[in-house]
């Protein structure tokens, strides 16, 4: 499966009237955070801007476990112990869930129709990718992992400047 990154408005194809729950406890956690106004008045809610294939899930799992080694732990201590500085690399799934365009340290998720719902800050990842630069120089130019994180970074940083949400689907590929 590969994962596709979308720099999109905020599920543009979803019934708000069947997620009305996700969207009011997605308000509510931006409010607690201090982004009620930019995420309400600022985020891009209308335009489909970018899609991008990243990689496969095995390509991300090892930039995963590049992100563990570089934080000097193993991918399951940062994982299960949530102990890393790669808290928007390593605890966000990244196969599916969303970034918003606003700083927070922590990813979060939603419960929505039972399933979770991970939320993760754009910027917060941008940084994160941004110090694996220098072990991303160990990587030939077009190792799959180097090109994932090359990827992500690019359209991490367009949901950045673009104002827009960043959504991570499972595609076929």
């Amino acid at each position: 499966m590969t994962i596709v990154a979308k720099v999109e408005a905020l599920f543009p194809t979803l019934d708000r009237n069947q997620y009305k729950q996700l969207y009011r406890d997605l308000e509510l956690k931006m409010q607690q955070m201090g982004h009620l106004v930019p995420y309400r008045e600022q985020l891009n809610w209308t335009q489909v801007i970018e899609d991008r294939e990243l990689g496969d899930q095995q390509t991300l799992q090892q930039l995963k476990t590049a992100a563990a080694k570089n934080d000097h732990v193993f991918l399951f201590y940062a994982k299960w112990f949530k102990k890393t500085v790669y808290q928007h690399l390593i605890i966000h799934p990244n196969e599916e869930g969303f970034y918003l365009p606003f700083r927070f340290d922590e990813p979060f998720y939603l419960h929505v129709h039972g399933r979770k719902l991970w939320v993760g800050s754009s910027v917060r990842l941008a940084d994160e990718l941004g110090w694996l630069e220098l072990t991303m120089n160990d990587y030939e130019p077009n190792h799959p992992v180097k090109l994932y994180w090359q990827n992500f970074r690019d359209v991490c940083e367009k949901s950045i400047t673009k104002n827009s949400p960043l959504l991570l689907t499972k595609g076929n590929g």
